[in-house]
């Protein structure tokens, strides 16, 4: 996409287009659909080299949809570009199980990045904001100054700051294990406790609302409060129940309210729905008893397999299958190539045991 609005003969090129993801790609807590009939969502953001007293919303959203639509018809697509309230969707064939939102921007004021750094923002992050299409708003077809905002790269960094000890830890493991530097390990290669441990409770909350997906926890409150509770722990399950245990205390209360700050943009509330919809805040508590309970019934399971039976109902027979055979195909590698070991004492088998594990045959010798 990126290559394409940059071509010669595109109408945005002379606007230095950039494409990048934001969200979840960007994050690395992506899931796995839930069925076969739900699509991955990937979320791009399209910025030009605009200002606000340059370009009206609409002119804006037309220029990019007219590019979007101009690529469904060069590469014969079967279905149409849609337009939504803020974005343009491509919706691919219907045997990928993908769509991809494009979110037309521009760089937001030089004045409202000024806002931010007053109020404890940094640079590093306020310098990030853009401001976004909406064509709901009073003045969406003229040339104003009230535009919503928004921060995909600043809240990346945000996030980043929050697991950087464990960011960095893991990226080294894996630049000694290809005896690289660290720095020549993608970024995007490396996963966290934090990223792992939201992922988990995205499944928990999906496999949980199932049939009520409207007032389901966002994803965005998960990933925001995950964030905040999580202190770099190295083991999933304590980063589990760190995360799990601290989430309410970063739940605030303005004017009577339940207030959840976006960490980047302090006056946006990622919790505004729990006003008008109740239901949302309860569903959110009950979501946070449930999987703090299940989570407990496993661990305080003996054997992998009755652990697996508890996990099944909470995060869904598929995903509890493929993480056995997964471990059962790593443990079968380490025993053949004779790093398994066994631990004194406790009987658990990995790479720090004292005894090692034979291989063997299942019929004698």
């Amino acid at each position: 996409m990126g290559k394409w609005l940059e071509r010669d003969d595109s109408i945005v090129e002379a606007y230095n287009p950039v494409i990048y993801t934001q969200g979840s790609f960007r994050l690395g807590t992506v899931i796995k659909p839930i069925s076969d009939e739900e699509k991955y969502d990937i979320d791009l953001v399209c910025e030009l080299d605009l200002t606000k007293m340059e370009v009206s919303q609409k002119q804006l959203k037309n220029l990019v949809g007219f590019e979007i639509k101009s690529y469904v018809r060069a590469n014969n697509m079967k279905n149409p570009a849609e337009e939504s309230r803020r974005c343009w969707t491509l919706n691919y064939a219907d045997g990928t199980q993908f769509h991809m939102d494009i979110l037309p921007c521009i760089p937001d004021s030089d004045a409202f990045k000024m806002i931010l750094q007053s109020r404890g923002i940094p640079g590093s992050i306020s310098n990030h904001a853009i401001a976004i299409t909406d064509n709901t708003l009073p003045n969406y077809a003229n040339v104003a100054e009230d535009w919503l905002r928004s921060n995909p790269k600043g809240y990346a960094e945000w996030f980043k700051e929050r697991m950087k000890i464990q960011f960095e830890a893991t990226r080294l493991i894996m630049a000694e294990a290809i005896r690289a530097k660290a720095e020549d390990v993608p970024e995007y290669k490396v996963k966290t406790t934090l990223q792992r441990a939201i992922q988990l409770l995205k499944r928990h909350r999906d496999i949980m609302f199932e049939q009520d997906p409207d007032d389901k926890p966002i994803s965005m409150i998960i990933t925001t409060l995950s964030a905040h509770a999580y202190y770099n722990e190295a083991e999933l399950c304590d980063a589990l129940y760190s995360i799990i245990n601290g989430m309410p205390d970063h739940i605030l209360t303005k004017n009577g309210f339940p207030w959840i700050p976006n960490p980047v943009n302090p006056d946006e509330n990622f919790a505004d729905k729990w006003k008008e919809k109740p239901k949302k805040a309860l569903n959110f508590s009950k979501w946070l008893v449930q999987v703090e309970e299940d989570l407990a019934s496993a661990i305080n399971k003996v054997g992998i397999h009755e652990v697996a039976e508890r996990l099944k109902p909470a995060f869904g027979d598929r995903a509890v299958n493929e993480a056995l055979k997964r471990m059962g195909d790593e443990f079968r590698s380490k025993r053949e190539s004779g790093v398994l070991s066994m631990a004194a004492g406790t009987g658990m088998l990995g790479n720090e045991g004292t005894t090692s594990v034979r291989d063997h045959t299942f019929y004698g010798d």
